[in-house]
């Protein structure tokens, strides 16, 4: 949040953790696919990564080795992670969404779509994440409960979902060229 910490995921197999003053990688880490997608915590204590491997990492700024690694069950499209860094939420094109604590790599829960979950979005206090499918769908859950709050069918697939610090908004891009607020 406060610019001090950049992270990135390459299609050279690699994530990487930049501070904002130097071009050169603080750490870097060989996967063994492309990297779809990062997040990183608002105080920059902690990176997530997904993406063609079928896994998701959790990094601790400070070292390039994993706090974590879970296996999904088909290519991860996207990552979350909640301000403080406690919660991870994750879409994978194994049809479903999972939500982590940061201090383990077994899922709290994990939800099944209709279809691949190409975005998730988690609020700033972890309490809410919002998934967007291939089956058309935006999904709301409860960090407690993989039972959705809610779905709302979109006119397509949704590629995109983003979530207010509060959890009060939900925003989704579709690709019926609309977008869901």
């Amino acid at each position: 949040a406060d610019g001090e910490y950049i992270a990135a995921g390459s299609s050279d197999d690699n994530v990487y953790l930049f501070d904002k003053d130097s071009s050169t990688p603080l750490w870097s880490y060989a996967t063994n696919g492309d990297v779809n997608s990062v997040a990183i915590s608002a105080d920059g204590e902690y990176v997530a990564a997904g993406g063609g491997w079928s896994k998701v990492y959790l990094f601790d700024k400070d070292s390039s080795a994993p706090l974590w690694n879970y296996e999904t069950g088909s290519t991860v499209y996207s990552v979350a992670i909640s301000a403080d860094g406690e919660y991870i939420a994750v879409g994978s094109y194994d049809n479903k969404v999972y939500l982590f604590d940061k201090d383990s790599s077994t899922p709290l829960w994990n939800y099944e779509t209709g279809d691949a979950v190409y975005s998730v979005t988690i609020s700033a206090d972890g309490e809410y994440i919002a998934a967007g499918s291939d089956d058309y769908k935006v999904y709301l859950f409860d960090k407690d409960s993989n039972t959705s709050l809610w779905s709302y069918t979109t006119g397509a697939k949704v590629n995109s979902v983003a979530i207010s610090a509060d959890g009060d908004y939900i925003a989704a891009g579709s690709a019926d060229d609309k977008v869901y607020f």
